[in-house]
């Protein structure tokens, strides 16, 4: 028997239901003869752990999200915690999906019965705060049952280490070996909440958790002093949680600091797991925010933020002179946020530690500038919020830096230390900060232009499921591995620089110093002439190729009259560079 059929038929015995058996034994029988597709597969391919732990659509089988698969993830981390430490600890939390709070109370009986203390949050929580609470409670792990911004039919198991961040190298692999060495699915023992065992190891997380997080915000001094009490009463604000578990934390901690006129989108107030306005409920989606779009205009807001299910992306919407809104992309928040911060403490002089900027390989370069400008040293990280983690916790033992902030192009920030996972609660505070003091962000983000350079960004995504999908992303990275793309004109610009991160060669005026200090990892990156930027890489959590492109202006802006030209001709630069880029690498 081959190891697909052997994953199937262990599936039509026991510890499964008897629908689930019978389920499974037909689906063995359609294997048999030869059927295929994505029903097929969710018996015969494994979840696989990526930069997100394990996500994947909810149903039956080894690769779909149910109590068995959330299981044996769990017991894998068990083992591993209860190797890491003596008396182990385990936080839990949950966002509004399907079934993520039965996953939860699955992933917490499985902690329980290997005798770990285990802190479950006792309704939704937004995964910033599971961070904080693994040391808050000074735990051995945490787990987030979360699909972050996947439709309905997802979810997910994220597993943090003692630090409050996600799994790295070695650990990350010791907890895959451990998961993967569970074979038989009756090792998998799953108590109900009132099994003794259950009671005896599981708590819930105490409401003080929330209010230390609150005080420690306000040590972290994210509030500006040029901000009036008054400014920030008067500021009308809309907030959409879109349905997930930012809602009561995100008005109250706004409320906390000042911010008294937050309104919430009535029809996406509340945890819903069916996310019934939205087609995707994330704030990267124009789509995902109209209803914050027409309530601030209903009302006439300065502005309009939403957050995603899990609440640690952010996007926000904002009001111009006209009464029109303009949305802000990931790069331009992070960028804002970046130049902020940068020239507060370039302004400010202090001796002492100095500060470092953490950003991914494919956020855009426009921060490089702006740390390189204000003298502020920049680190750059693989994608995955993980690795901007790894660094946080570098420097916390440094005695010459300290962290100033991270952030991801896809709507992750982080401005505060005590978090280590982008934060939407402390980043929307600090956004606010910035948008009361600066007046109008769409201005001061021209102004940044003005200083630093005009940069244009990005992101074509391309769903590619099942075994016929991942072919075909593997061999499009292959491809592009084994061509010399060094002088070819992809668009306008010439590459001159190529950068395998997974097999760390550089070919052109690349250097092999962008892979310091970085783990392998399946990207391939080309410079272009005039700082631009190609990057491809595979999703990490769902079945996806991604293709990221950042240009910089051939022209500088001499004046913000000249700005909008401008990124209209970069932005069709960028489109036409994608379509050359696509069909180098058999995607199109």
């Amino acid at each position: 028997m081959n190891q697909e059929s052997a994953n199937i038929e262990a599936w039509t015995r026991k510890p499964f239901s008897s629908s689930v058996q019978k389920e499974a034994s037909d689906v063995l029988n359609r294997f048999k003869k030869g059927a295929n597709g994505l029903e097929i597969e969710a018996f015969t391919v494994p979840l696989e752990f990526g930069t997100g732990g394990i996500r994947g659509r909810i149903g039956n089988g080894i690769g779909r999200m149910n109590e068995y698969t959330v299981g044996r993830a769990a017991l894998g981390f068990s083992r591993y915690l209860v190797k890491k430490s003596k008396k182990p600890v385990l936080v839990i939390a949950y966002d509004s999906r399907r079934r993520s709070r039965e996953f939860a109370e699955v992933t917490a009986g499985i902690a329980a019965s290997h005798g770990i203390k285990v802190y479950l949050f006792p309704e939704v929580a937004p995964t910033p705060l599971l961070s904080y609470a693994v040391r808050y409670y000074k735990a051995t792990g945490g787990v987030v049952l979360t699909a972050s911004h996947n439709p309905p039919e997802y979810n997910g198991f994220k597993a943090y280490l003692s630090k409050g961040e996600q799994l790295v190298p070695p650990d990350d692999k010791k907890i895959i070996g451990l998961i993967e060495s569970i074979q038989d699915w009756n090792e998998i023992e799953i108590l109900t909440t009132k099994d003794p065992r259950y009671k005896k190891f599981v708590k819930k997380v105490e409401p003080a958790c929330f209010a230390s997080y609150l005080k420690d915000l306000k040590k972290a001094g994210i509030q500006s002093e040029q901000v009036t009490a008054k400014q920030r009463a008067s500021l009308k604000l809309v907030y959409s949680p879109l349905h997930g578990t930012g809602g009561k934390y995100m008005k109250f901690l706004l409320n906390t600091f000042g911010y008294k006129q937050v309104i919430l989108v009535p029809e996406q107030k509340d945890p819903n797991g069916e996310f019934p306005t939205v087609k995707y409920p994330n704030p990267e989606e124009a789509e995902a925010l109209e209803l914050s779009l027409k309530l601030s205009q209903k009302i006439e807001a300065k502005a309009f933020i939403a957050t995603d299910p899990d609440a640690d992306r952010l996007g926000i919407g904002v009001r111009n002179l006209d009464g029109s809104y303009t949305l802000l992309n990931g790069n331009q928040i992070g960028s804002i946020l970046a130049a902020y911060l940068s020239e507060k403490v370039a302004s400010k002089k202090r001796k002492g530690k100095k500060p470092v900027l953490v950003k991914t390989i494919v956020t855009t370069d426009l921060q490089s500038e702006i740390a390189k400008k204000n003298k502020i040293a920049l680190k750059n990280v693989l994608t995955g919020f993980k690795y901007i983690a790894e660094v946080m916790g570098k420097l916390d033992e440094s005695k010459t830096q300290y962290f100033l902030f991270g952030g991801e192009e896809s709507y992750g920030y982080l401005p505060v230390n005590f978090v280590r996972d982008k934060d939407s609660l402390s980043s929307a505070l600090l956004l606010l900060e910035v948008l009361a003091e600066k007046e109008n962000l769409t201005n001061y983000m021209n102004e940044i232009y003005l200083k630093y350079g005009l940069y244009q960004e990005s992101l074509k995504s391309l769903n590619l499921e099942g075994l016929a999908g991942k072919k075909k992303i593997q061999d499009s990275l292959d491809s592009l591995r084994n061509r010399d793309l060094i002088g070819q004109i992809l668009g306008k610009r010439k590459v001159i620089g190529f950068l395998d991160y997974k097999n760390k060669i550089a070919k052109g005026v690349s250097s092999k110093s962008a892979f310091s200090g970085l783990p392998s990892s399946d990207v391939i990156q080309l410079e272009l002439e005039g700082s631009g930027k190609l990057t491809i890489r595979p999703s990490g959590t769902e079945p996806k190729i991604k293709i990221y492109s950042s240009f910089k202006s051939l022209r500088h802006p001499n004046s913000k009259e000249e700005i909008p030209a401008l990124t209209r001709t970069l932005s069709e630069e960028l489109k036409q560079t994608e379509t050359v880029f696509l069909k180098i690498a058999g995607l199109s």
